[in-house]
């Protein structure tokens, strides 16, 4: 929502130029890629610094193409970069590899299977992304099949 109940603008070319792109990477990476749904999203790395003085918060960004498939019930994940210029290879979830799932504050988690310290996978997509941190994608429907997809996934 805009300023004064304005909604802003959407330039649906250049989102739907930039979601081509995605599948574009997406299926450049994974051998099956059109049986996947993709929606862009990101991760989060907070990193806290304490001073003397004063305290740093860094916010590190990273731009994700996620790939989803019902299935299987299987999400993979690919870095890329806000400009969409290439991508990593896919780190694959399935239900069945994976510890737990689940919905925290806007963020999704997947727990890895191992003992104390296997770590997490933690992202975030969003309906509207702008160009300030990452890639122009308008991506309303895209995002609410993702979220209903991962509800599924992490069995609530």
């Amino acid at each position: 929502m805009g300023l004064f109940g304005k909604k802003k603008q959407w330039d649906t070319q250049k989102s739907d130029a930039n979601k081509s792109r995605l599948r574009e990477l997406f299926n450049g990476v994974m051998e099956d890629g059109d049986s996947y749904d993709i929606v862009y999203g990101y991760g989060l790395n907070i990193k806290n610094s304490d001073y003397i003085v004063a305290r740093k918060k860094t916010y590190t960004y990273t731009s994700l193409i996620i790939g989803y498939r019902e299935t299987d019930m299987s999400i993979a994940l690919l870095q890329t970069t806000p400009e969409l210029e290439g991508c990593s290879e896919a780190e694959i979830f399935r239900k069945d590899n994976i510890k737990k799932a689940k919905i925290a504050t806007g963020m999704y988690t997947i727990y890895h299977q191992g003992g104390l310290m296997a770590g997490y996978t933690q992202f975030a997509t969003l309906a509207e992304n702008d160009e300030k941190f990452l890639a122009y994608v308008y991506q309303p429907e895209e995002y609410d099949k993702f979220d209903t997809f991962f509800k599924k996934f992490s069995g609530r």
